[in-house]
């Protein structure tokens, strides 16, 4: 055995070809951050991976000898990164979970506003992510451009009932849940230790302080962890694209426009609803439009909600005359725990983006609880860094379609784009939120 074969490789003309990958990789890392904004880097990132993908695969031509060789480099580093936020949904979701039932004020009867800000806002992460997936399924996103593929089925099989979704979701043992990724029965059991540790800490709290300060101190750290395996996003992007577009040429980048243009149109979709329910609650969209330009504007530029949450809020209380008691506690909670666009709409199209790719047929069933696994995950992951990403992975791996996940990829390349449209959604989300609980909490 010589070292070309050790390598993977059947050429020796492939070795030349890995060395220039991993010597393009260390020039992604070497961008200085000065110069160029993370958003800039991860985008750089993925120009320079389909550009070498794209070259990869012409000189493969029929035999596909080259696309082969360094499709398994391409691949060992793409689908390592992206197993990376596969390893960490499962604990961040466990630590989150608990820190947020232990972190929410304990009252001994709900008000009408927590209960309304609890409802409107799991209903409004409902129907985004219904309207996500839906539209998704509906274009075919992820299936290849001309091909006669079945995304979706209404023939219910074995095993595809909605009990089985159901059943599929309820934690049967934590060790079991972490191996098989459910994270639904992790985030379950994480709020159940929540609750025990909030009520022990009225009559206990010496006993229970040091839980909560380890519970604390674990968030810190699993919070670190995240933000350093999204630094290297850059590079996991640059090894995706290339992966993908040496394996599919030019066809994959149509795929991803497609994807792209599906998220812009359902974010017009759901913009369109919230505007509807403003109207409802006694806001026109003209006065919806006028009071939040502001907010709206820095959306599309920031593509951060939690740097927007001021603007809102101000167009909320000066621009539309609600009170500031409640819209600034609503639209903080739908903000960080109910992101309409980042936390449901987009992980609901990036699971059916992944399962076409993946050549799996979605059923009715599945879709119901890819919602259901969304709107839960979309309180698991509150306070955790990059909640996109770490959505789409919850979404896919607790709707059981684990072997969709390194579809996830090429949602990690085109990140920064797909930013745009769902923080919009996020920060007109968080609005309409506001809007809908002050007018029912007046009434």
């Amino acid at each position: 055995m010589n070292i070309i074969e050790f390598l993977g490789l059947t050429r020796v003309e492939s070795l030349a070809g890995v060395i220039v990958f991993f010597g393009l990789l260390f020039g992604i890392s070497r961008l200085p951050k000065k110069k160029f904004t993370f958003a800039a880097r991860v985008l750089i990132g993925t120009g320079i991976g389909t550009v070498y993908g794209l070259i990869v695969w012409g000189l493969s031509g029929r035999a596909g000898v080259y696309a082969a060789d360094l499709g398994r480099w391409f691949s060992l580093v793409g689908n390592g990164y992206v197993s990376l936020f596969q390893l960490l949904i499962a604990p961040s979701i466990f630590v989150a979970g608990v820190r947020l039932v232990i972190h929410t004020p304990l009252v001994k009867t709900e008000t009408p506003l927590i209960k309304w800000k609890k409802w409107v806002n799991t209903l409004m992460l409902a129907v985004s992510a219904l309207i996500g997936a839906c539209l998704g399924l509906c274009f075919k996103v992820g299936a290849a451009p001309g091909a006669d593929t079945a995304v979706f089925s209404w023939e219910i099989g074995e095993g595809q009932k909605i009990t089985d979704s159901i059943a599929h979701l309820i934690p049967s043992g934590i060790g079991f849940d972490f191996l098989t990724g459910n994270v639904v029965g992790i985030f379950v059991f994480a709020v159940l230790i929540g609750i025990a540790a909030r009520r022990m800490s009225g009559k206990y709290m010496d006993t229970v302080k040091p839980f909560l300060d380890v519970t604390d101190a674990a968030f810190s750290v699993i919070t670190s962890v995240c933000k350093a395996v999204i630094a290297y996003k850059p590079m996991g992007a640059a090894a995706v694209m290339a992966s993908f577009t040496a394996a599919y040429g030019p066809a994959f980048l149509l795929m991803l426009v497609k994807m792209l243009a599906v998220l812009c149109a359902a974010s017009l979709i759901m913009l369109a609803v919230q505007l509807v329910l403003c109207a409802v609650s006694g806001v026109s969209p003209t006065a919806f439009f006028r009071a939040g330009k502001a907010a709206m504007k820095k959306a599309l530029v920031t593509r951060s909600g939690s740097a927007c949450l001021p603007d809102a809020q101000e167009a909320l209380t000066a621009g539309l005359g609600l009170k500031k008691e409640i819209t600034d506690e609503v639209s903080a909670y739908a903000i960080s725990s109910g992101m309409q666009g980042c936390g449901a709409m987009f992980p609901a199209m990036a699971a059916v983006f992944a399962a076409g790719l993946s050549g799996l047929t979605m059923t009715p069933a599945l879709v119901f609880g890819l919602v259901m696994v969304i709107v839960l995950v979309s309180y698991g992951i509150t306070g955790v860094p990059g909640t996109a990403t770490m959505a789409e992975f919850g979404a896919v791996m607790g709707s059981g379609i684990t072997g969709a996940v390194n579809g996830l990829g090429p949602m990690i390349a085109v990140d920064p784009i797909g930013d745009v449209p769902r923080t919009l959604i996020n920060v007109t989300g968080c609005m309409t939120n506001a809007i809908i609980v002050e007018r029912r909490v007046r009434e």
